[in-house]
């Protein structure tokens, strides 16, 4: 069994400026689990525990799929949060495009895999970035002031572009010191 989902990675340079905008936030009176820079990514599905055997029957379907949809660009959108009601758990950083690849590319992944009875999931795909998480229920004037502040400082990321020219597999172990992602099979676009 493996842990694995896909997902698109980010190139190393947005990753760095992702995770340092993380970093310069004040976190007093939270208890947060910032994303580590190596692990940002844009997820398209989360698979849980499965066999080796799926993974590959996964990869071939997802393959099928990306050849109908040619390598294309994003956009870094502003920062918000999960869930909009109740306690707050994820901020992320969002994503824009104008081409609708990215929404083609979701809806083909979501045809390809239904044969494998893969899809729980029912919310509407909402493309982001994981930047942190919040561990406990904490203080909302804490909460206020940390997202003010990305709000504010995440201004010089909105609009920067990056190239998406392929889909990844990926390994995630998880332990003490936070989840390791290793890249199983990649998956190119438009091939």
């Amino acid at each position: 069994m493996v842990r694995a989902f896909l997902a698109i990675n980010l190139p190393q340079e947005l990753k760095k400026k992702i995770f340092s905008l993380s970093k310069t936030v004040s976190s007093e009176g939270l208890k947060l689990k910032l994303v580590e820079e190596e692990n940002l990514h844009l997820t398209l599905r989360f698979f849980g525990n499965i066999s080796e055997n799926l993974v590959e029957k996964i990869y071939k379907k997802c393959k099928e799929a990306c050849k109908k949809v040619n390598p294309f660009e994003l956009k870094l959108a502003e920062v918000g949060y999960f869930p909009l009601k109740g306690i707050p758990r994820v901020i992320w950083i969002g994503i824009k495009e104008s081409s609708n690849n990215l929404l083609i590319l979701d809806n083909l992944l979501k045809k390809a895999l239904k044969p494998l009875k893969l899809e729980n999931k029912k919310e509407k795909f909402h493309p982001h970035i994981t930047l942190l998480r919040i561990k406990e229920k904490t203080d909302p004037a804490a909460f206020k002031k940390l997202f003010e502040e990305l709000k504010k400082t995440s201004k010089d990321l909105e609009g920067k572009t990056f190239f998406v020219k392929e889909i990844i597999i990926f390994k995630s172990e998880l332990s003490s010191s936070g989840p390791k992602y290793t890249p199983l099979k990649i998956i190119p676009l438009g091939e």
